[in-house]
């Protein structure tokens, strides 16, 4: 284009001298807007010259971030699929697991009529003891002495007015009493565990000679079961102690009526299960 312009201005110089004064101007003026349109072109070359780098610039931005983007759904894919084969491989163990355990328990014919001839048995001792015991606590029936069965054990519910006097630990002379007959029993049958549990109201103690219900709960518990083991003869290894304050009432209303109820002593007679363990081990 500039060749063209200097040939062009040559051209008007050479013929300047041999052609008419509005020729001359007018090849004049034609250079001027040749110059014009040349210098145009020019600017709109470099605007679009730095428009093309911009849109590269901008595709190869664009080619980095598939590109990580790419790498980074690669990574989610294998992670995932990490996790899978985790979870896959976490269920095959448990379902091992669940097959072995569940064939431990899986009983012939045999072992379940001789497990159902054992609870049989143990149920027949459990009332057989209940009976007894009811026999033997006739006299302090109207004295708070509940004897009852329930899920295979022998409950002995005794108010604590029998056993205790107000705010004391140790066993009054009719309570022990009563715990002898209870003790006689008791000793028929020697394979049974005892718990022996006490019981308070729900209004915190606020005397020196205890901490509080917790305290009292499980000292007459202890109280209860060292009268039945020195003077009973039932063996101390066949008692367990636990004192539950107030946490486990008869009746939770807030009356005077249900706080007596829930003052007591539980003795819980559980039939001795080895022999029910030793069927199952033996499968």
């Amino acid at each position: 284009m500039r060749i063209k312009i200097i040939i062009t201005c040559l051209a008007i110089f050479t013929l300047a001298s041999c052609v008419s004064k509005r020729k001359y101007n007018d090849m004049y003026a034609l250079w001027v807007y040749t110059d014009s349109q040349y210098q145009l072109l020019k600017g709109k070359n470099n605007i679009g010259d730095r428009r093309i780098q911009a849109l590269l610039a901008e595709v190869d931005r664009i080619r980095r971030d598939s590109a990580y983007i790419d790498s980074v759904c690669q990574s989610s894919m294998n992670k995932s699929d990490a996790e899978k084969a985790r979870l896959e491989a976490e269920r095959k163990r448990l379902r091992d697991e669940l097959t072995a355990q569940s064939s431990k328990l899986t009983l012939s014919a045999g072992k379940i009529a001789e497990l159902e001839g054992v609870l049989f048995r143990k149920d027949s001792m459990m009332r057989a003891t209940r009976n007894r015991l009811q026999q033997a606590l006739l006299g302090f029936k109207d004295k708070g002495v509940n004897v009852h069965v329930v899920g295979g054990k022998v409950y002995i519910s005794l108010d604590e007015r029998l056993l205790f006097q107000s705010g004391k630990v140790d066993v009054n002379p009719e309570g022990r009493t009563a715990l002898l007959e209870i003790a006689n029993v008791l000793n028929q049958d020697s394979t049974t565990i005892m718990t022996v549990e006490g019981h308070t109201d729900d209004i915190p103690y606020k005397g020196k000679a205890f901490k509080d219900n917790w305290d009292i709960s499980v000292l007459r518990a202890t109280s209860v079961i060292r009268w039945m083991s020195n003077a009973g003869k039932v063996a101390p290894e066949r008692f367990i102690a636990a004192g539950r304050a107030e946490y486990w009432p008869l009746d939770p209303a807030p009356t005077a009526e249900a706080r007596r109820k829930n003052r007591r002593i539980e003795i819980i007679v559980t039939p001795n299960l080895d022999e029910i363990a030793q069927i199952l081990d033996g499968e």
